[in-house]
C-alpha cells in the first residue's frame, strides 16, 4: 500500500506542476495579446453614461418584472 500511495502522490504532484505551468503559459499569452487594460479608450467606465454596477442593478430589476 505504501508504494502505491507514493506513486499516487507523485502523480498528483506532477499533475499540479503541469497545471501550474499551463496556467502560467496561458496567463502570459493573454497578457501579451490583450495589452494594457488601463489605457483609456473611447468606451471606458469613466466615459460611460451609467456605471456598470448601476446598469447591472437596473437589468436585474427589469428581469424581475
Amino acid at each position: 500500500m505504501g508504494k502505491s500511495d507514493n506513486v499516487q502522490q507523485e502523480q498528483n504532484q506532477n499533475s499540479k506542476e503541469a497545471a501550474e505551468f499551463q496556467n502560467k503559459a496561458i496567463r502570459e499569452f493573454v497578457e501579451e495579446k490583450a495589452g494594457d487594460s488601463r489605457t483609456k479608450s473611447p468606451v471606458d467606465e469613466s466615459t460611460a453614461r451609467m456605471p456598470d454596477d448601476q446598469n447591472r442593478l437596473i437589468t436585474q430589476h427589469n428581469l424581475r418584472k
